[in-house]
C-alpha cells in the first residue's frame, strides 16, 4: 500500500481528498495522541474533483480503526460541521482510540449519505504515543459510539412512550374522580332534603307546576347505584384498551442472501416484543458471503420488511469478532429488510467465499 507521509494543507486546515485512490493512505500527525487523550480535535476542509471544495451538506463523517491490540474502534459522527458547502469541519475523536499504545495502520474516515450509506472513504495513518503518569483502566476494547448513542435514543422513545401512558391513564382517572365527585355532591344534596324525592316529606316554597300521573321508582342512595357502576364501567374499558398486549410476543421472518450471498438452514429471523411500542429483533446462522476487499461495503442480506417495521427506528448491533475477522453490519433506515456488511480486517482471502456464522441483531420502534 503506498503511503504518503506529506500532509496538505487549506487555511491551516488538514485536508481529506474524497478521491483519493483505495491503494493510498495519508499519515496525519493532527491525530496522533498520549494513551489515555479523549475529546481530540482536528480541524479539516473537505475536498473532491481538482482540490475544489467538497460539499458536506446532508452527510455525516466517522472514524474507524484497528488499534495495536486489534481492537475495532468506530467514533460514530461526532463532527461539527461549520461551513457544509466549503467543507470545513471540526472533528472530535473519542478516548477509546487512545487506549492503546502503537500505530494504525489501518483507519480510515467514511462519508455517509443522509439514509446513512457510506458513499466515501479515506484512508489514514496516526499514532498513539505512551502517557506520562498515564494509568491504565484495562485493555483496549471495542468501541462503537454509534451503538452509545443509539440506545441513548432508544432510551429516550421508551421513557417518553412511558410518560404517555401514565399521562393517558392519569387522564383517565382524573375524569373518573370528577364523575365521582359529581355522583357524591348529588347523594348528599338527596340526603340533606336538597332535592325533591318520590318517597320523601317534601316541602315546596315556591310556584311549582307538575305534570303526568305515571308512577317513578324511589329515588334514594340506592337508586345511583347503576351510574357508578357506568362510571366504573368506562374507566375500566379505557385502561383496557391503553394496555399492552404485545409484550413478550414472538415472531418469526425470513431472510435470505443476495449478491452472491448464500443463507445456510440454520438462519433464523426472530423479532421479540418488549411491549407494543419497542422490540428487538435478532438473526443469526451461517451465511456464505462473496468475495470482498478489505473495508469495503455491500448488501448481502435481506429480511422480511416487517422484521425492521415500525419503520421508523431501527438500530444495528455490532457482531462478535469471527476468528479475528471483524465483520460490520448496518442497513438502510426504516422498513428496508436491506443489511450491508463491511469486512473491518485482512484476515481473509478476498478472492473466496467467506463463511461465517453471526449473530446481530436491531431495536424497533412503534409510534
Amino acid at each position: 500500500m503506498a503511503t504518503t507521509i506529506d500532509e496538505a494543507y487549506r487555511n491551516g486546515r488538514v485536508v481529506l481528498d474524497v478521491t483519493m485512490s483505495s491503494d493510498k493512505v495519508t499519515r496525519i500527525d493532527e491525530m496522533n495522541g498520549h494513551q489515555g487523550d479523549n475529546g481530540r480535535i482536528v480541524k479539516f476542509v473537505m475536498v473532491g474533483q481538482q482540490g475544489r471544495p467538497f460539499n458536506m451538506e446532508n452527510r455525516s463523517l466517522d472514524l474507524v480503526g484497528v488499534d495495536s491490540a486489534g481492537k475495532t474502534k468506530i467514533s460514530g459522527n461526532t463532527m461539527t460541521m461549520l461551513n457544509p458547502s466549503l467543507g470545513t469541519l471540526d472533528f472530535t475523536i473519542p478516548g477509546a482510540f487512545y487506549q492503546r499504545v502503537g500505530d494504525y495502520d489501518r483507519a480510515y474516515f467514511r462519508i455517509k449519505d443522509n439514509n446513512d450509506q457510506v458513499i466515501s472513504t479515506i484512508n489514514v495513518m496516526f499514532s498513539v504515543m505512551q502517557g506520562v503518569g498515564y494509568l491504565t483502566q484495562g485493555d483496549s476494547q471495542i468501541y462503537d459510539g454509534n451503538v452509545d448513542n443509539q440506545l441513548a435514543q432508544i432510551e429516550q422513545k421508551v421513557t417518553n412512550y412511558v410518560s404517555q401512558l401514565q399521562s393517558m391513564l392519569s387522564g383517565t382517572s382524573d375524569a373518573a374522580k370528577i364523575v365521582r365527585q359529581s355522583l357524591n355532591a348529588v347523594l348528599s344534596s338527596i340526603q340533606t332534603n336538597q332535592v325533591a324525592t318520590l318517597g320523601g316529606n317534601n316541602t315546596f316554597t315556591g310556584q311549582n307546576t307538575f305534570h303526568g300521573t305515571t308512577q317513578i321508582d324511589k329515588l334514594n342512595g340506592n337508586a345511583l347505584q347503576p351510574a357508578y357502576d357506568y362510571a366504573n364501567n368506562a374507566i375500566n374499558a379505557a385502561k383496557a384498551s391503553l394496555a399492552d398486549d404485545e409484550s413478550g410476543k414472538q415472531y418469526d421472518f425470513k431472510a435470505w442472501g443476495v449478491n452472491g450471498c448464500r443463507a445456510h438452514d440454520d438462519v433464523k429471523c426472530t423479532l421479540i416484543k418488549f411491549n407494543k411500542y419497542v422490540g428487538y429483533c435478532k438473526l443469526e446462522g451461517t451465511f456464505d458471503f462473496p468475495p470482498m476487499k478489505p473495508y469495503e461495503g455491500m448488501e448481502v442480506i435481506n429480511v422480511d420488511k416487517a422484521a425492521m417495521n415500525g419503520g421508523i427506528y431501527a438500530f444495528p448491533r455490532l457482531t462478535a469478532q469471527n476468528e479475528n475477522n471483524v465483520l460490520m453490519f448496518d442497513y438502510n433506515t426504516g422498513d428496508s429488510g436491506q443489511i450491508w456488511m463491511h469486512h473491518q480486517s485482512n484476515s481473509y482471502d478476498a478472492t473466496k467465499p467467506d463463511p461465517e456464522y453471526i449473530q446481530i441483531g436491531w431495536f424497533c420502534s412503534w409510534r
